[in-house]
């Protein structure tokens, strides 16, 4: 039952002027501009049933487009709040979704009728055999064409035309081509094809686009800052004719300041030139945001005021709050690990753990604050992402390194013996195991001599598996972990293997986080110990903390900015604003990529509803050296009021009391630090007094990173014992060499 009454109350009472507006406005182009947190779910949804219900709209004469299915069952089930659950609704799914149904009504108008559509898997092995049979498996991997090909149809290039009409590889286009001319034969279509032969379909068949536009009077398309080319122009040819708009309507609803996934090929020009592709555009402003305190919208605001590419708006809200926002300068990205340990320790005896989310680029980065976590046993839950010691190339590598300290570890060795791919598969698996099952005091390298010996596999497999043999040559239990891994890495030719195994930008994630493992490696040597089984046996404590935890209920949320688009939380933690990290070191040299950049540090800031923590490090740990870092520039584009401390040399009990204060919302006095340019400290008030902090004889040694308050960051060469219990350390600073009283370094 149609519950009229009540969702005229709801159109009353609860939308703001400009969400009704939105709703309410009658025909034509509409452009909904939805600042984060203001509502946007809200308006589609009226809209949709302010259609139906007081505009007698038919459900079947509506199209509502989104970008994923929990997005589109959330509008079917606020909808259907008010129309009842036996009123039909109308059309409301994925732009693919849309496309496969009209494609399956249509099939015979189609250059090729398709019986099914290939999955990722089916398509990439499809290409690898067009690969394979062209002899240029070896030039080209599955993955990497399979993007192409992809880029190429989500920009409409036809592959009738030519190479040189698209300035493409010509030999891509071949393959392009080639693809196409198999998929036809095999009367399939891929993911792809759904938006390109639904958007040929529009354009070359008349009568049906005919009938589409008079079957469809309202069309709506939620996050259209995420739409690509193809939908762009698909969305242009469901609702014009002779670029005059046919259907009743068109709404848009986004926000270009949230527009961050380039890289899938979402282009933000579609959402700023809809009013020149759909004439006569309304566009409607919603910028009462229902998330966020103002002084968390202050930033937000400012921020991204320095973009060029958006539409000026200005986000507000009716929470009012002091001191919600605090910029920590750190030391190191384990300081900065270390304060977010600290500061959860107070969160968790008030609130629950799963109300804050740390936030930071690339995955690579919640090694640190992962290990930090665990050192401080609070439970963490990592979103779109797995654990860093979990990640299937770290365990490869932890495969590799336990094999070398344990040559009797079945489990490690039956993990790598094809990694990377040697031929060396199941059957050979199977025989080996049965050989060693038989000869359980044995090592690897002795049972892999004896199949090569007794010429128990063929001469390709015997070849495949000396190899194998050779990685571990003068590898000891007590060798360097970091001389070895590197090692590794080198003779298996593993970060080749990635490259021809994943796309390229997973690739290169996965190649960061072997980078970052290296540095751990490295860092774990310099203050602690430095042989294998020391550095395993760190890793196995680690992890068997993090198992402990895995059924906890109430974890801490760990993710990328990407991973946090469409989230929000009482706290926010912001890590890593730095140059090269956010910005990101590839965005640097291209402002549109900096604009973009700049987007996810907004996206960021707007996840955040009662707090925000900004933290940057002085210094980073890369490549086994400490190196110096700048903050942001994004931190220079806040207003520079907001509390900034230098928190280096605090103590475990000040950073307690300073987060005991902050999050209580007790009036403190701070320093107040600006971004003009230098990391210069103005208007110092009183802040928490920087304290040394002594270290026994023990826990200083030979190549150790330790930093002074004027020499900045050197490396330990000498500890030497006098007088009085007095420990004098030599250091190679950038200035030179000092000898310096223990009391007065700090260790990285």
């Amino acid at each position: 039952m149609v519950k009229k009454s009540s969702f005229d109350t709801f159109l009353e009472n609860e939308l703001n002027p400009a969400q009704k507006k939105a709703v309410m406005h009658s025909n034509g182009a509409i452009l909904v501009i939805a600042g984060a947190g203001s509502g946007k779910t809200r308006v589609i949804t009226a809209r949709i049933t302010h259609l139906i219900i007081n505009k007698n709209i038919l459900p079947s004469a509506i199209v509502a487009l989104t970008f994923t299915n929990k997005a589109a069952n959330e509008m079917k089930n606020r909808i259907a709040q008010f129309l009842g659950n036996n009123h039909d609704l109308p059309f409301i799914g994925t732009f693919h979704a849309y496309c496969v149904q009209l494609l399956k009504k249509n099939n015979d108008l189609l250059p090729s009728p398709f019986f099914s559509i290939l999955d990722d898997s089916d398509r990439q092995k499809l290409i690898k055999a067009i690969l394979q049979r062209n002899n240029l498996h070896k030039q080209f991997t599955a993955r990497s064409v399979s993007y192409q090909i992809s880029q190429m149809k989500n920009h409409t290039i036809d592959p009738d035309k030519s190479a040189e009409r698209y300035l493409i590889n010509p030999l891509l286009f071949d393959l392009y081509q080639t693809y196409e001319k198999e998929k036809q034969a095999s009367k399939c279509l891929d993911f792809d094809d759904l938006l390109l032969e639904a958007f040929q379909l529009f354009k070359k068949n008349r009568t049906l686009k005919k009938s589409e536009q008079e079957r469809i009077k309202h069309i709506l398309v939620d996050e259209y800052q995420d739409t690509n080319v193809i939908q762009h122009a698909l969305l242009k040819q469901m609702a014009t004719r002779n670029k005059q708009l046919i259907v009743e309507s068109i709404c848009a609803v986004g926000d270009e300041d949230q527009s961050i996934y380039s890289w899938r090929g979402a282009t933000i020009a579609n959402m700023l030139n809809f009013k020149k592709d759909f004439s006569s555009t309304k566009i409607i402003k919603i910028e009462q945001n229902y998330r966020s305190v103002q002084p968390i919208l202050d930033v937000a605001n400012e921020v991204i005021q320095n973009n060029i590419e958006r539409n000026p708006k200005q986000l507000w809200s009716n929470k009012r709050g002091r001191n919600r926002i605090q910029i920590l300068s750190c030391l190191s990205e384990y300081q900065e690990a270390e304060i977010i340990a600290q500061m959860l320790t107070v969160v968790e005896q008030k609130q629950a753990l799963n109300t804050v989310a740390i936030l930071y680029r690339t995955h690579t980065q919640s090694r640190a604050i992962e290990e930090a976590l665990i050192k401080q046993t609070i439970p963490y839950k990592i979103i779109g992402g797995v654990q860093f010691y979990e990640r299937k190339e770290i365990k490869d590598l932890l495969a590799y390194l336990r094999l070398v300290a344990n040559p009797f570890d079945r489990t490690s060795f039956f993990r790598i013996v094809n990694v990377p791919s040697r031929g060396l598969g199941a059957k050979f698996e199977e025989q080996f195991y049965n050989l060693w099952h038989n000869q359980p005091f044995l090592t690897f390298h002795q049972i892999a001599t004896t199949c090569i010996k007794e010429k128990m596999v063929v001469q390709s497999k015997a070849r495949a598996l000396q190899q194998f043999i050779g990685v571990f040559s003068d590898l000891e239990p007590t060798s360097k972990p970091s001389d070895t891994i590197e090692h590794i890495i080198k003779q298996t030719g593993y970060l080749s293997y990635l490259k021809n195994t994943y796309d390229q930008p997973d690739a290169q994630d996965r190649i960061d986080n072997i980078k970052e493992f290296i540095d751990a490696i490295k860092y774990f040597e310099a203050n602690h110990g430095n042989t294998i089984t020391l550095f395993l046996d760190d890793v196995t404590l680690m992890q068997e903390k993090m198992n402990t935890k895995k059924d906890q209920q109430d974890n801490v949320m760990l993710m990328t900015l990407h991973a946090a688009k469409g989230l929000e939380f009482d706290t926010v933690i912001l890590s890593g604003l730095e140059e090269g990290l956010l910005p990101t070191s590839r965005a640097l040299q291209q402002e549109n990529a900096i604009e973009e950049e700049r987007r996810l540090f907004y996206v960021g800031i707007t996840r955040a509803k009662e707090r925000l923590l900004l933290l940057h490090t002085k210094y980073r740990y890369t490549y086994g050296q400490m190196v110096d870092q700048s903050p942001s520039r994004f931190l220079h584009e806040i207003p520079p009021s907001l509390p900034h401390d230098d928190c280096s040399y605090w103590k475990q009990a000040q950073f307690h009391t300073f987060f005991t204060d902050w999050l209580g919302f007790k009036k403190k006095q701070t320093s107040v630090m600006t971004f003009q340019g230098t990391r210069s400290i103005k208007n110092q008030k009183s802040q928490p007094k920087k304290s040394i902090i002594c270290y026994a004889a023990r826990s200083l040694k030979k190549n150790q990173p330790v930093v002074h308050k004027k020499y900045g960051i050197g490396t330990i060469k000498m500890v030497e014992k006098k007088e009085k219990n007095k420990i004098y350390i030599t250091v190679l600073f950038k200035c030179g060499i000092k000898k310096i009283l223990a009391d007065y370094l700090q260790t990285v």
